[in-house]
Order: structure tokens, then sequence, then C-alpha cells
């Protein structure tokens, strides 16, 4: 993605608590026609402990994704963040126009599929772990040919990042009287802008 140098971040991290907080990712690949095609999935992100991340998620068997995956095995996840709309009015300097700040990592990965039903369960396994950890005692006391029906109509996904982008657009290119003007806004709005509110506190010493 477009990357201006004082918003980008390769902190690790920083890529990780974004991965893991904002884990309802968009993974990016091509279909049959070489077009672009999108599936929204929630994923975990864990941390390699030779580096970098092992990413999984899963798709419905009748997505079509899942077999353009296998044909062309290299995919773009998109972790988005939160976003607002930031008004010149915060500005010292009139002759200003309006912008969008925002908290994003692009993962470019290799994709591998995953067809064996244990695999399968395992990946839910750690996906229910991270969402619902009290759900999974139920999972296990499903019958057994139902747990099996379900782990039929998915196929999981296993990305190896090759390379990792992290963008922390929050204004640092403005000067501190107008940051700080922003970060009030901000902490008055939404809960997402609440949210970039924190981020922009945390890494550019706004407040």
């Amino acid at each position: 993605m477009y990357m201006p140098s004082h918003f980008a971040s390769d902190d690790p991290d920083l890529i990780d608590e974004v991965m893991r907080r904002y884990a309802f990712a968009t993974l990016v690949g091509t279909d049959a026609d070489d077009l672009p095609f999108a599936t929204h999935l929630p994923v975990v992100a864990e941390r390699a402990s030779e580096g970098g991340w092992r990413i999984e998620g899963h798709v419905a068997r009748a997505n079509p994704h899942w077999k353009w995956l296998e044909q062309t095995p290299k995919a773009l996840l998109v972790f988005q963040g939160p976003h607002g709309y930031v008004s010149p009015s915060l500005y010292d300097q009139k002759l200003s126009v309006p912008t969008w700040n925002y908290v994003a990592v692009h993962v470019y990965a290799e994709v591998t599929t995953i067809h064996d039903a244990a695999d399968k369960d395992a990946l839910l396994k750690r996906l229910i772990g991270r969402n619902e950890p009290g759900y999974a005692q139920q999972w296990r006391d499903l019958p057994e040919d139902f747990q099996q029906k379900m782990l039929g109509a998915i196929v999981g996904l296993r990305l190896v990042p090759t390379r990792v982008e992290g963008k922390f657009k929050l204004s640092q290119n403005r000067p501190a009287t107008d940051r700080a003007r922003i970060l009030e806004a901000q902490r008055a709005g939404s809960a997402i802008e609440q949210d970039m509110a924190d981020w922009m506190a945390r890494l550019t010493g706004a407040n």
C-alpha cells in the first residue's frame, strides 16, 4: 500500500496487536478470470518461534475462493483498525483540506488449504480459544456426526507471511497544536474514534 515514511511502522509488537485486536480480516486473491476476489473472515494470528507469524482461518466449502487459492496460493490479508474523518477546522493553517486517519496492516502471504478433519478441528479450537473459550466444551460435546458434518462444510486456510506492512496514519505530519485538537475531537467522538485516539496518544505523544 502507499506508505509515506512518517506513517509506516515495522514494529512487530504493534503489528501483532493490530492483527489480534482487529482479527476480522479481508482476504484478497484472484478468481478464475484473474480478477480480484475478497472474502471476509475471522483469523487467528500467532507469533512463530522462529519469527514472523502463522495465521489461520477458514472459509465455507461452498465459497470458490479456496479453489482459486489452490491454483494461485498467494494472497493479501488486510486488517483494518480504527479510522475516522479529520476536519481541517482543527488545524491552525486554514489553507487545509479534510483527511481520514486510520490504522491498517497488510499481510502478503503464501496460502495452504487444509482439508484434514483433525487439522480443521484443531484450527477451530484455536479460533474458539481466542474468541469464546467457554464454548470449547460445548463444541466437544456435540454429536460426532454433527461435528464431522460441520467440519466437512469448511476448508481451513494457513497463511505464512512473506511481507508485512503496518500503516498508522495518525496525523504525525501535523504540528503538535493540531494533533492536540484532533485528539480532543476524537476522544469526544464515536467508540471507533475513541479507539483511534488511544492509538494516536500512544504513537504520536499527543495529549
